[in-house]
């Protein structure tokens, strides 16, 4: 498992992650290895917390709310999407939401 999320966050230039941000600032699980990877490159990261019920960017090292309307936007061709085993309905909400705004409502 680690080595698959080394390869996808290695090779994403975005990463976006559906899961759950701990109180020390880690991602829950198997995804938070993914996301701690993502910050030791300095790659931009976006975490959907399900238990919030929102967006998060790192930045600056700490977790900061989403602040864009709507929510984040992939810009770059190679993102990479990882994210919890345990997907809750507004997780999988975010996940179509982000999509839409990223490449059209036929996404």
């Amino acid at each position: 498992m680690l080595q698959t999320l080394w390869y996808q966050v290695n090779n994403g230039q975005e990463i976006y992650v559906i899961g759950t941000i701990l109180d020390d600032g880690t991602v829950r699980g198997g995804t938070g290895w993914g996301a701690e990877f993502a910050k030791l490159c300095n790659k931009p990261l976006q975490v959907f917390d399900q238990a919030k019920d929102g967006w998060f960017t790192w930045a600056d090292g700490i977790w900061r709310a989403n602040a864009e309307t709507g929510g984040p936007v992939i810009t770059h061709p190679h993102f990479t999407g990882t994210g919890t085993r345990t997907l809750e309905a507004n997780g999988l909400r975010a996940i179509e939401q982000l999509f839409a705004r990223s490449f059209g409502a036929g996404a």
